[in-house]
């Protein structure tokens, strides 16, 4: 009799020692919290706890796809790979932020702090969903506010779309394999792009993570055996509700489900007119919630001067054939080639896996355009249908947008169509496998796909929070940093214009006054002006001909020193601060620094 434990025995092994790494990483991370602002996330993070966290990742992925696990083997290896890449994600939350996300997120902060101080209302403002459930959240549980407002973007929107992305992969397959690379290429966040949609407080992306669980919903009203009105079924009910929720998640990702939506209407009506023996004409229409979702948005855009104002400029801008489409592209090229990167680089760290599930999704539509799955599989290749016809209209709008130069806008979009796109990849992939399984050994078809989604995962992680691998600074933004600009905000001349590197003091701004009163009632001299370069670096002491604050965090000389190698504030601009006569210290926190530059003339 054979000494070696069966295979059953030594994946509950394994899963032992996955569960033990997952819990040691997370201790560890946790018990090295930051001091101060880290240049990278990853760095900083203590190698150890990336040995956890990888260890339980890889296990969590073999328990999930090995054909011998039994069921609740299977279900724990499901677990375990969630916690382990979850646990990247929230690594901000772990390694103890004061908060994550130092551009629009900050504006966000501000925007909930006016919402929990009850000085602005939820229907002031044109998306209130995400900030009034991180203000809920807050009073709930006692946690301080920047807290809550990177729980939801960081764990709560991630882990809705990991799921219900799983159970819509599930929809379209009835493979062994479904649930396995569900999970795995939800885990991906392949609409988490970095260029436009983030993982940190920012609407529009958490409206592009809420959309996996509309899309399960409308997978199961379509087929529904009832002959009831659409909003009288629990599925219609939950649907018009989730359509509803997303118009004030973001109503610029309200407009494409619209859009999406509308495009299945229309292929819905032309199946019932011109092939009423087909599956799809036998599905459950979805007018009543198309028109629904475009009624409400209709309804509450034209309440809010900023969209509208957008949507006009857009069209000038389209209008004008966009005289400048790329430039921001092209000078970002030219930042890149400086530091010693290259478009081509950047393309495969960012764009890398989103460039493998998209071939995928490519294949299954152009099989389903074929007529392979409609004879084969008349239900999935229905819904297949559905997403393929949901791109057309939004890759339409990308290309206004892009055509527009209305910066990385259009990237909104295209992580809006990578939702589709994702489910239709991870369909193929299982479909690939399942029938990989029929000409080559099973298990190595299963090592085969654990290997692809392996790298895959390694490939997403390392990019899922701007860092120096991809020449992006930190979102950190520390406390003291933010004391450093409450100090100043309290005790300053309002009289005199504040300035600081880049773009400005403008985003602690929204932060501390809230984005209506530093937009709209108050004028903030300095509000959105960034340092000169060029005085920076030579002579900043007699460039202003009125007094001027300056405010210089920490991660301001890190990024611009240590990242950015000084492509635009040397070193010797910053030492120039402490040398120059008429340029006076006025705080200093060890993050925070401000200056007073008195023009003495």
């Amino acid at each position: 009799m054979s000494d070696r434990p069966p295979q059953a025995t030594i994946l509950k092994i394994l899963l032992a020692i996955g569960f033990c790494g997952f819990a040691g990483g997370i201790l560890i991370a946790h018990s090295r919290p930051a001091t101060g602002y880290e240049l990278s996330l990853y760095q900083s993070t203590p190698l150890a706890a990336w040995v956890g966290l990888v260890a339980a990742g890889i296990l969590g992925l073999v328990a999930s796809f090995v054909p011998v696990a039994s069921r609740g083997v299977r279900t724990l290896g499901y677990a375990l790979t969630t916690s382990a890449v979850m646990a990247v994600f929230a690594l901000p939350i772990i390694r103890g932020y004061f908060y994550y996300g130092a551009g629009d997120s900050m504006t966000h902060l501000g925007w909930a702090r006016e919402l929990e101080a009850a000085t602005g209302s939820a229907f002031g403002f044109i998306y209130p969903a995400v900030h009034s459930l991180a203000v809920y959240l807050s009073v709930l549980s006692g946690f301080e506010l920047t807290y809550t407002l990177q729980f939801v973007p960081l764990v709560v929107f991630p882990l809705m779309s990991v799921v219900f992305m799983t159970f819509c992969v599930q929809y379209l397959t009835d493979s062994r394999w479904a649930v396995p690379v569900g999970l795995a290429t939800g885990l991906l966040l392949v609409p988490i792009n970095n260029l436009s949609i983030h993982l940190m407080a920012h609407p529009s992306s958490q409206a592009v993570l809420f959309l996996p669980f509309i899309l399960y919903l409308v997978f199961r009203f379509v087929n529904e055996q009832s002959d009831r009105f659409a909003f009288a079924t629990p599925t219609g009910l939950a649907l018009a509700i989730g359509c509803l929720t997303l118009v004030f998640i973001h109503p610029q990702e309200a407009m494409s489900l619209a859009l999406l939506l509308g495009a299945i209407a229309v292929v819905q009506f032309s199946y019932r007119r011109f092939r009423p023996t087909d599956r799809i004409a036998h599905h459950r229409p979805i007018y009543a919630h198309a028109l629904l979702t475009f009624l409400v948005f209709a309804t509450w855009l034209p309440q809010h001067d900023r969209p509208l104002d957008r949507i006009a400029f857009v069209l000038e801008q389209f209008q004008a054939i966009g005289a400048t489409t790329g430039g921001e592209a092209e000078a970002q090229t030219a930042s890149l080639a400086a530091l010693g990167g290259s478009i081509e680089e950047l393309f495969v760290k960012l764009m890398g896996v989103t460039l493998i599930i998209g071939l995928a999704a490519a294949v299954l539509i152009g099989l389903n355009l074929l007529g392979w799955l409609e004879n084969k599989h008349p239900d999935r290749s229905a819904l297949v249908i559905y997403l393929t016809a949901g791109l057309v209209p939004i890759s339409a709008v990308f290309l206004v947008v892009f055509i527009a130069d209305q910066g990385d806008h259009y990237f909104r979009f295209m992580g809006f169509l990578m939702v589709s796109v994702t489910i239709l990849g991870a369909s193929a992939i299982a479909a690939a496998a399942s029938r990989a399984s029929l000409s080559f050994s099973r298990n190595a078809v299963v090592w085969g796909v654990i290997l692809l989604f392996g790298g895959m995962l390694v490939m997403q992680t390392l990019a899922v929070h701007p860092s120096p691998y991809y020449y992006q600074s930190n979102n950190q933004v520390t406390e003291s940093s933010m004391d450093g600009y409450e100090v100043a905000f309290e005790h300053r001349n309002e009289e005199t214009a504040f300035t600081a590197v880049r773009d400005g003091p403008r985003r602690f701004v929204d932060a501390y006054y809230g984005r209506p009163t530093a937009r709209e009632s108050m004028d903030f001299p300095g509000y959105r002006t960034g340092v000169n370069e060029t005085a920076f670096n030579e002579d900043l002491a007699s460039f202003y001909d009125s007094d001027q604050y300056l405010a210089i965090r920490e991660a301001n000389r890190k990024n611009e020193i240590e990242l950015y190698e000084e492509l635009r504030f040397s070193q010797s601009g910053f030492d120039r601060l402490e040398a120059e006569s008429n340029i006076y210290r006025l705080q200093d926190n060890g993050d925070f620094t401000l200056y007073l530059l008195r023009n003495e003339e």
